[in-house]
């Protein structure tokens, strides 16, 4: 006999199929060209649900940017610079190429021209970037101290335009593209062997 679910589990099951219809409609159609009717359409529920989780578009796209930092896999701290750079290494070209990266991905670039265009969107998504470079030069002062090649903030956004980049090449064309790039990008940035 299948277990129920509680109320909150239900409320968290209805925003999880909320967020990916919002994530995959936005990446494959644009924000501009989904409606929450859409969303709720995609997920399989109504409208209201949308508004029993959410109030706007705009709240939709700072849960799904709130959902990915949350949903990243954990991980031991590093050792050294040296082994930070392998498991950012190892972490990008073994999950590059999986289809809910891509998914996000796609999702992200709308969500990117959505802020740009729209400055009462932009706070979610700045707010998300500099979630992540803050972490990258944490992690960063954390294992190299000042001993880094240029200072943890500019080292934090040249390695996220390096993820990014790499990714939007890499997704449009592979086999000009390998995921190794990225590994060697930073590699060129942080040096291979740096204590």
């Amino acid at each position: 006999m299948a277990e129920r679910l509680t109320r909150a589990q239900q409320q968290e099951a209805t925003r999880a199929r909320l967020l990916d219809a919002a994530e995959t409609r936005f990446g494959d159609r644009g924000i501009h060209q989904t409606s929450l009717d859409d969303i709720a359409a995609s997920a399989g529920l109504t409208k209201g649900a949308i508004y029993a989780n959410f109030g706007s578009k705009n709240d939709l796209i700072a849960a799904i940017l709130e959902r990915k930092l949350s949903t990243d896999e954990p991980h031991p701290p590093s050792r050294s610079l040296a082994a930070w750079v392998g498991r950012l290494s190892d972490s990008y070209e073994s999950n590059v190429d999986r289809a809910e990266i891509r998914r996000f991905a796609m999702a992200f670039v709308e969500l990117w021209l959505y802020g740009m265009r729209n400055e009462s969107a932009r706070a979610p998504l700045t707010q998300w970037l500099q979630t992540v470079r803050d972490a990258h030069a944490k992690e960063a002062t954390a294992l190299a101290g000042d001993d880094l090649p240029l200072p943890a903030d500019q080292l934090a956004t040249l390695l996220l335009a390096l993820d990014i980049g790499v990714g939007l090449q890499r997704w449009l064309d592979p086999q000009a593209v390998p995921a190794e790039v990225y590994t060697t990008g930073v590699r060129a940035i942080l040096g291979r062997e740096r204590p």
